[in-house]
């Protein structure tokens, strides 16, 4: 967003610049003009000039409108780039708030669950895991034998490797 504001600023530098280069060639082009053209001065040539010089004024004015209505723009664009960042900064509050609540509900269910359920798996079951492991099946063939959730099957063989 920071760039595009730069751009926007760069443009109007440009803009402005290459309007004062072109005043400033057209000054020098009715200069020369004056210079060559003054012992034969004409009622063609009064006209000429007077209506170069409503050209220029024209110019001019628009010049200064088209840099006001930039101006207002870049300050349109800044007032609602802030209030983008405080929205965003809002939203990465809700976001951490929604997580903590999401933690405290998890440990909570969690809490529920291990003082109500029973271990599923018997000391026997586990025995079974552990002597088929060494018997160099893998976890997922020792699940479909013994009819239990792979991940409780990996469980056991990673408690069993802790322990060792």
């Amino acid at each position: 967003m920071q760039s595009f504001l730069n751009l926007l600023e760069t443009r109007t530098s440009f803009n402005a610049i290459l309007q004062i280069g072109i005043d400033v060639i057209i000054l020098g082009l009715l200069g020369a003009l004056f210079q060559v053209k003054r012992a034969k001065v004409s009622q063609n040539d009064e006209t000429l000039v007077a209506s170069l010089e409503k050209i220029m004024a024209e110019t001019a004015e628009i010049s200064r409108k088209f840099e006001a209505n930039l101006q207002e723009r870049q300050e349109l664009l800044q007032k609602i780039t802030s209030q983008l960042d405080e929205r965003i900064q809002e939203g990465q509050k809700l976001c951490a708030r929604l997580e903590r609540l999401s933690s405290v509900e998890a440990d909570k269910a969690a809490a529920r669950h291990s003082s109500n359920s029973k271990p599923q798996s018997h000391p026997s079951d586990q025995q079974k895991v552990i002597a088929l492991a060494r018997k160099g099946l893998p976890a997922s063939e020792i699940a479909k034998l013994l009819k239990r959730p792979i991940g409780e099957i990996e469980l056991i063989l990673n408690l069993r490797k802790i322990a060792s």
